[in-house]
């Protein structure tokens, strides 16, 4: 166990005897490939660039059996970049969320085998989007830039427990709770296409009227997640997961703008998803670690290009160095593979457009240090 507990279940805060702290980063570089029916459309590439995640984790044992940790940590994310000229920009040529959590929790051992945790989860949530709408039967285009933040003032929680069946099999639960996040910010319009200069200067004095302030609220959704631990021998591990979340809480999103309302249909549905990760003591301060996960598609009839619709399996390999008794370095690869389904949007003319991601991949990059006072 680490100081990371924080984020994965609150309650093995007391299985942590030394005050600890866990820091490290992930970086994560998500690719693929659209196509769609456009008549005589082209494929598009989706490469948003790589993004870097970095997370804080503290510990400490408290006295009669309680412990406090701190968690600062991204816990929701989005990144997707097509070709400004690819088929269906009037949705969406680029979305990015970006988030991170301040997580405060307290654990403690009710019993030798039983432990409970619960914390708050305060958090930050930016978005910002650019699209290119048709505005006008002859084919104008604005440029549209759509940004705002919640500026850190929604909130939720977490509860957990752990449980040891055995000496060396526990098994635990978590709880968190939907997040109501209200997002205020701008949307502003520039000309990006027009035949003629009169046409340009009234077409520019449209998109200034179109700019101002925008908001919307968003429901981060709930999950449940259940687990285990089990130290089958001295030195083989195995630890595994299942996960709902409730990721149907997010139907439609209106975004209130400048004497408009932009209706982004997404009616996701929920998501489930299974791991297994079996670690090798195969040293006497090393550690191989391995995982895979598949989580399903949460896109249902989106009528949205933001993100993606697919399946994702996540493989991940890597190690762990024991430097001392007090120091602690691991260092992971993963590799997410993206199995795309068919989505539909309307285009202009009112047209269902169907397309289709296809070849998408996703590398990611981890290291982490823990130390113990």
């Amino acid at each position: 166990y680490d100081a990371s507990a924080n984020f994965f279940n609150p309650a093995t805060l007391t299985d942590l005897t030394n005050i600890t702290v866990t820091l490290g980063f992930m970086t994560e570089h998500p690719r693929g490939r659209m196509k769609s029916d456009v008549p005589n459309g082209h494929t598009s590439s989706m490469d948003p660039g790589v993004f870097f995640l970095p997370h804080f984790h503290l510990a400490v044992p408290l006295p009669w059996d309680f412990a406090f940790g701190l968690g600062v940590m991204p816990e929701y994310g989005l990144g997707s970049e097509y070709s400004k000229h690819w088929d269906l920009n009037f949705n969406s040529v680029d979305t990015t969320v970006t988030s991170f959590t301040v997580n405060p929790n307290l654990a403690y051992k009710v019993t030798d085998k039983w432990s409970l945790g619960a914390g708050m989860r305060f958090l930050f949530f930016d978005f910002e989007q650019h699209s290119l709408p048709v505005v006008t039967p002859y084919g104008h285009r604005f440029k549209n830039r759509l940004k705002g933040d919640n500026d850190m003032e929604d909130f939720g929680y977490q509860v957990g427990t752990k449980y040891d069946l055995l000496d060396n099999f526990a098994v635990g639960l978590v709880y968190k709770s939907m997040t109501r996040v209200h997002v205020k910010g701008t949307s502003r319009n520039h000309l990006y296409s027009a035949a003629d200069p009169v046409t340009a200067a009234a077409l520019s004095a449209a998109a200034a009227q179109k700019t101002g302030d925008a908001k919307t609220s968003i429901d981060l959704p709930q999950s449940i997640t259940g687990g285990f631990n089990w130290d089958i021998t001295p030195t083989w591990h195995l630890g595994g997961t299942i996960a709902w979340t409730d990721w149907s809480s997010i139907g439609t999103l209106n975004f209130h703008l400048p004497g408009q309302t932009k209706k982004i249909k997404l009616k996701w549905k929920d998501t489930w998803r299974v791991g297994l990760a079996p670690s090798w003591d195969f040293a006497e301060n090393w550690t191989w670690l391995a995982s895979y996960v598949f989580e399903t598609d949460c896109c249902g009839d989106q009528l949205s290009t933001m993100l993606p619709a697919s399946d994702r399996h996540l493989l991940a390999a890597g190690i762990a160095w024991r430097c001392s008794e007090r120091l602690e370095i691991a260092a992971s690869y993963g590799l997410i593979i993206m199995n795309g389904h068919s989505s539909q949007d309307r285009d202009a003319g009112g047209n269902l457009r169907e397309y289709t991601p296809y070849r998408g991949v996703s590398h990611a990059v981890g290291c982490s240090i823990t130390y113990r006072f």
